[in-house]
């Protein structure tokens, strides 16, 4: 009896939940994409929000988060500012990756490169204890901003590659574009559960209702199947340029993109999608791709080797969007 309550309880509260974010989406317009402007150098060095918004020492551990792969903490800053602090393969791809989307007019949490730093007052760590040494310095991660002012995260919000509101546009298409300019081959969404899903929609300070695919720590490597693919890897990314477009047909573009919702990504990109992106492609600079690289902890052979190699991409991408066909 006490079972059957408590699946009742579970029950009513998931459809109550259900229906909250149905009536959200239903009173609040989604939006994926809006026109960007000219970001600058100062995005690309310090972060997609500015340097005003970069992370200001010292640093107040809070807690240690043991959601997800990679190590993970939650900390304030001096000016009392939520920072998700993440180690690991993920740094340099998602503190470059971030820059790079919201040049193309996505949604992005706001990701920082942190060279070095400490935190105070840190209590024993589990899995981060290879990353902070007992005094609480630490060396090369992300911060990513937590600002629910700007970019109130939904909870239990998240949405499918194959099933959303953007369907058949250039915005949608713009995105995976992105995605496999980047090869971020960790596409999960809706259909993989809300705890694992890169999918997101946040609400903005006007109350819209802001779709994003979050999570670009997958990036800078090898796209690919469970055995082949990487993050943080610019021999693997370089290897997997040439192949990033494999022809046109029927004025659909065709790709030797593969990952995880592979079809969902790649289908159904047409060359006037490509068009529709190109004027927002064709104005990132070589100087702004390599000063967002170096400034998200890549070497300088790191830098040479992922900027020659996103390079590459681009202008095949362009390339197909000027003249309708792809020449090898």
């Amino acid at each position: 009896m006490i079972r059957l309550l408590l699946c009742l309880v579970i029950a009513l509260a998931a459809e109550a939940q259900q229906a909250e974010r149905m009536a959200v989406e239903a009173t609040q317009p989604g939006v994926l994409w809006r026109a960007p402007n000219d970001i600058g150098m100062e995005n690309w060095r310090c972060g997609s929000a500015g340097c005003d918004h970069a992370p200001a020492p010292p640093y107040h551990f809070v807690k240690e988060d043991m959601e997800g792969t990679f190590p993970k903490l939650s900390i304030q800053d001096a000016k009392g500012r939520a920072w998700s602090v993440k180690f690991g393969g993920k740094v340099i791809p998602e503190s470059f990756s971030s820059r790079f989307v919201a040049a193309l007019g996505y949604v992005v949490e706001p990701s920082y490169y942190v060279g070095s730093g400490k935190l105070d007052e840190v209590s024993q760590l589990r899995r981060a204890r290879n990353m902070v040494k007992p005094d609480g310095t630490f060396h090369h991660a992300r911060f990513q901003l937590r600002d629910n002012q700007s970019l109130q995260f939904l909870k239990d919000h998240s949405w499918s590659l194959a099933d959303n509101p953007f369907r058949g546009s250039h915005e949608f298409a713009g995105l995976r574009v992105a995605m496999m300019l980047l090869s971020n081959w960790d596409a999960k969404d809706a259909r993989d559960g809300q705890q694992q899903a890169n999918t997101a929609v946040f609400r903005g300070p006007a109350g819209e209702m802001l779709y994003s695919f979050f999570d670009w720590g997958s990036t800078l490597g090898r796209w690919g199947k469970l055995m082949r693919r990487t993050r943080s890897d610019c021999a693997g990314f370089a290897e997997d340029s040439p192949a990033l477009i494999t022809g046109v047909r029927e004025n659909v573009v065709e790709w030797g993109y593969s990952g995880k919702h592979e079809d969902d990504v790649r289908s159904g990109i047409t060359v006037e999608d490509l068009r529709w992106l190109a004027p927002y492609l064709s104005r990132i600079t070589d100087e702004q791709i390599r000063t967002g690289l170096t400034a998200s902890g890549a070497t300088p052979r790191q830098t040479t080797c992922w900027a020659e190699g996103l390079e590459s991409r681009i202008h095949a991408v362009l390339a197909v969007a000027q003249n309708g066909q792809y020449a090898r």
